[in-house]
């Protein structure tokens, strides 16, 4: 599947976490699409990026970013899909991961208009569980020991993830004027 860059201010191919300037949010963007935490992302630095599509990927934000993907505004720190585009900017910094993303090179590198970029098998997760890959507050922020972060949050998907696929359904409660989300298991 390849994807192209119609647009891209201060945005970066980065082929691996070692090159990024936060590899805590470079990993959980990965993290949420079922990457392994160190393949590509697209970082994007102060600036913006879009990109078409030719079918259907799964994709994540890490960051504090403004996300659209095909006209519909996104939240960061959830997986979302996307069939015909993605535009995101920002004024800090955020990473993008796409499932199944390859990188072309293996250095940091400024991706430029009509680059073109392919990702295998970028759309094979159940819609059930997409819809439950949402970063809490509280993990969206690395202690200074990043590789520990990393694993607090791959044991929160993890354990979601499980719920899920045992039947969990979500639910939203009010507490003190504020809504929550939770994913409910029914204990026999």
């Amino acid at each position: 599947m390849t994807i192209i860059v119609r647009s891209s201010n201060r945005a970066y191919l980065s082929p691996n976490v070692f090159t990024s300037m936060d590899k805590y949010l470079h990993a959980s963007a990965n993290l949420l699409v079922f990457n392994p935490p160190t393949v590509p992302v697209i970082e994007i630095r102060e600036g913006s990026l879009s990109l078409e599509l030719q079918e259907k990927v799964v994709f994540s934000v890490t960051g504090d970013a403004k996300i659209i993907a095909d006209d519909k505004q996104q939240d960061p720190w959830k997986a979302s899909i996307a069939q015909k585009t993605i535009n995101l900017s920002t004024d800090r910094v955020a990473y993008l991961a796409i499932k199944g993303l390859t990188p072309p090179t293996n250095i940091l590198q400024p991706l430029k208009p009509e680059t073109m970029l392919t990702a295998v098998n970028p759309s094979n997760v159940p819609e059930k569980i997409l819809m439950a890959l949402k970063v809490p507050q509280v993990l969206r922020i690395s202690n200074s020991d990043w590789l520990e972060s990393i694993s607090r949050l791959q044991r929160h998907i993890s354990l979601v993830t499980d719920a899920v696929q045992r039947g969990a359904e979500l639910v939203r409660i009010k507490i003190n004027g504020g809504e929550f989300e939770a994913w409910v298991l029914e204990l026999e």
